[in-house]
């Protein structure tokens, strides 16, 4: 606990806790201007009410056996009829690709122009979800199936707009007694870079062979939030028989060895992932990222210790969602997940480095 926090407690002021959440929007961003961002809505409970995924996600791509999602009727007029409604109540805003999961949707948007006034992003993103889950009641509860009150309620005009005003009844706070689509809130991500944009439409194409994957190879894409490795109870996910491999070393690398004793250190780690051994750091310093990265682009068998545990829903991307696919990966983490933006202590250093040595010595 901070100092000041404790000045605080002890001066007798109210001492708020902060309610950390992925879906917190960025604190230095203008969501009334122009940008572009993928978006993330995730329907209450994660409920499968989008779609269902069908073929291999080890199937050769173009094989007619990959993966896919095939849609629900509610899929199907998310994509076909409310996708469309954003552009057509506002101009400005542009859906560049949509990927619809089963109980989840990507998509990546451009803002092409500032927003009008007391317009922002959230408010186009409350009137999608708005629409959606009236195109839900109207599916689930259509009219003639409901009675009296509860039908007239639920009755949408034609000429209504699915996308409402922000003064309408929202699907968040809506007074008709229906249960909501999407669950409270969504995730955006910013484009700043070179390259993101890309890297965002690899990762929507790819979302139904991830999913293929993880349902197919469960063993390896789900946390165990209690694992008991020597003095530690930890995080983990991925291969955990790697544990039990007997040729393992520990690749930790001090200040004080010299260019040739490192460069002797790295043969002999890289020596032993080629021959199926398993390699464990924390990767802390630069020289021991290196022979990390080195092993990571070999395909060799790694066990990645991290400061920071797994957040609800984890599951590994990019080349860690690969090597935990070939089974060649483990993550550990001694602590439980936080938000925190914080620089690794010496203290902790020290402890994942023991906790390097302990598990290659075991």
């Amino acid at each position: 606990m901070s100092r000041d926090r404790i000045e605080a407690i002890n001066a007798g002021v109210d001492i708020c806790e902060t309610k950390h959440s992925m879906k917190r929007r960025t604190p230095f961003h203008n969501y009334y201007a122009k940008g572009t961002y993928m978006l993330t809505l995730v329907v209450e409970g994660h409920s499968p009410l989008l779609g269902r995924l069908q073929g291999d996600g080890f199937a050769a791509k173009g094989s007619g056996d990959e993966a896919r999602i095939e849609l629900s009727p509610l899929g199907k007029a998310i994509r076909d009829v409310e996708i469309k409604k954003i552009s057509a109540y506002y101009p400005m805003v542009e859906v560049w690709k949509l990927c619809i999961m089963p109980d989840h949707i990507h998509m990546i948007v451009r803002v092409k122009e500032d927003m009008p006034e007391g317009k922002h992003l959230g408010i186009v993103v409350k009137g999608f979800k708005t629409g959606c889950t009236r195109a839900w009641w109207e599916e689930s509860w259509p009219e003639g199936k409901t009675s009296g009150t509860e039908a007239a309620k639920l009755k949408i005009k034609e000429t209504e707009a699915a996308i409402v005003p922000d003064d309408s009844p929202s699907g968040e706070n809506s007074s008709m007694q229906r249960p909501v689509l999407f669950e409270r809130g969504y995730c955006d991500k910013i484009l700043m870079r070179e390259g993101q944009l890309d890297n965002w439409k690899r990762y929507l194409d790819d979302n139904p062979r991830r999913l293929a994957i993880k349902r197919q190879c469960p063993e390896y894409f789900t946390v165990i939030g209690h694992f008991n490795i020597g003095e530690w109870n930890c995080q983990i996910v991925g291969n955990r028989h790697l544990l039990s491999y007997p040729e393992k070393a520990a690749v930790i690398v001090h200040r004080a060895y010299s260019d040739k004793d490192f460069n002797e250190l790295k043969e002999k780690w890289l020596a032993l992932g080629e021959n199926g051994g398993v390699l464990i750091s924390a990767a802390i310093s630069t020289r021991e990222k290196e022979v990390m990265r080195e092993a990571m682009n070999r395909g060799y068998r790694l066990i990645v210790l991290r400061e920071n545990g797994f957040p609800p829903f984890y599951k590994p991307s990019g080349e860690s969602f690969a090597a935990c696919t070939n089974g060649v990966l483990l993550q550990i983490s001694p602590w439980e997940y936080h938000m925190n933006r914080k620089t690794i202590s010496r203290e902790q250093c020290l402890q994942l480095n023991r906790l390097a040595e302990l598990i290659a010595s075991s």
